[in-house]
């Protein structure tokens, strides 16, 4: 049962704020008013603290949802799909429930307000980083202050993500216009050179406005196919592919990286397969000629064929991991570094 004291503070908390969040770590109820200035309730717990943070919450949803029992299942379920009512997410920030946060951190209904509020609750819960994401995914939150700083927050995070789409995830993510500043992209392009994650970061969200450090030289193909890569940005992009399938060791790398290669120089006549002999085929059956630009020609092609089709199978059914991915899949990672080296060598 709560104590009495702190039942009186809670209701004058919920009456005062316009979002809540709870610190189980410090035992503390934190309300925000409507002039964006912090309340905290320091807990007094007779019993077990855990249990003593279930009753808090009881006690929030109750009076804000009018629902017993605590945070409704329906909103569980629908919490990361996006489905939650524009008119409940300014109850749902003073539940004190972290899921109800993400709730509204999927909403499509959010507005500047919603937004500060929804990065004020998530701010020291285990979920901000994620939360986070969520709220960079959404266009107007990138010309925002609370955009730049969830990115800011982000990027100061990254040296503590182990999962390694995530890594991909937020660091495409705040590689987006306008959120970080050039000497941050320009520390994150160095750490790619050694942690390839980052660059898939890179090339997913920055295409055509790569960091150029190689100096490379601009090639000048006659072949209507081969414009695509007739620019310093396509050669960037090539070569960084080429450089994270050369050092390859973690699958969604792999997967992720394939899929925007082929994304990138996808062409009318050459579909996605599952092998590179498949891809192949297709080219012979287009009888396409270039003269002294037949390599190159067939060096493109090959690649409008790639995704993550042709390795998925073959890692899930023999569980690969680091070098092994390089090993297993040589029949299908080496003509591609070939045709990466084909089209990146004038």
């Amino acid at each position: 049962m709560l104590e009495p004291e702190d039942i009186l503070k809670l209701n004058v908390l919920i009456a005062t704020s316009v979002a809540i969040r709870i610190d189980t770590y410090k035992l503390t109820v934190v309300g925000l008013n409507a002039q964006f200035k912090e309340q905290i309730i320091a807990l007094k717990p007779s019993g077990d603290s855990e249990v003593y943070i279930k009753e808090v919450k009881k006690l929030l949803v109750t009076q804000v949802l009018g629902a017993m029992g605590g945070y409704p299942s329906y909103l569980k379920r629908w919490s990361r799909m996006g489905q939650v009512e524009s008119s409940n997410l300014t109850s749902l920030l003073k539940l004190g429930e972290v899921e109800a946060v993400v709730a509204v951190s999927n909403s499509t209904n959010l507005d500047n307000d919603l937004l500060k509020l929804t990065w004020w609750c998530a701010t020291n819960t285990d979920n901000q980083a994620e939360i986070g994401r969520f709220l960079l995914t959404k266009p107007f939150v990138l010309n925002t202050q609370t955009g730049r700083e969830i990115a800011q927050y982000l990027l100061e995070f990254l040296p503590f993500v182990d999962d390694i789409e995530q890594l991909i995830d937020t660091t495409s993510l705040v590689l987006q216009e306008g959120l970080i500043e050039q000497k941050d992209k320009d520390r994150l392009w160095k750490q790619g050179q050694r942690k390839t994650a980052f660059l898939v970061g890179f090339v997913e969200r920055m295409r055509g406005n790569l960091p150029n450090e190689f100096n490379l030289k601009i090639p000048n193909y006659e072949h209507s196919d081969l414009q695509i890569i007739n620019n310093q940005q396509s050669q960037l992009f090539l070569t960084t592919l080429g450089h994270i399938l050369k050092k390859i060791n973690q699958e969604y790398v792999l997967y992720r990286a394939l899929e925007v290669l082929g994304q990138y120089m996808s062409h009318q006549d050459i579909s996605m397969q599952n092998t590179i002999e498949k891809i192949t085929n297709q080219i012979s059956d287009l009888s396409l000629t270039a003269d002294d630009e037949q390599d190159k020609l067939d060096a493109r092609l090959l690649l409008a064929g790639v995704s993550e089709k042709l390795v998925v199978s073959t890692i899930s059914a023999h569980n690969l991991t680091s070098s092994a991915i390089r090993k297993k899949l040589a029949h299908v990672l080496e003509p591609i570094q070939q045709a990466l080296k084909t089209l990146t060598t004038p």
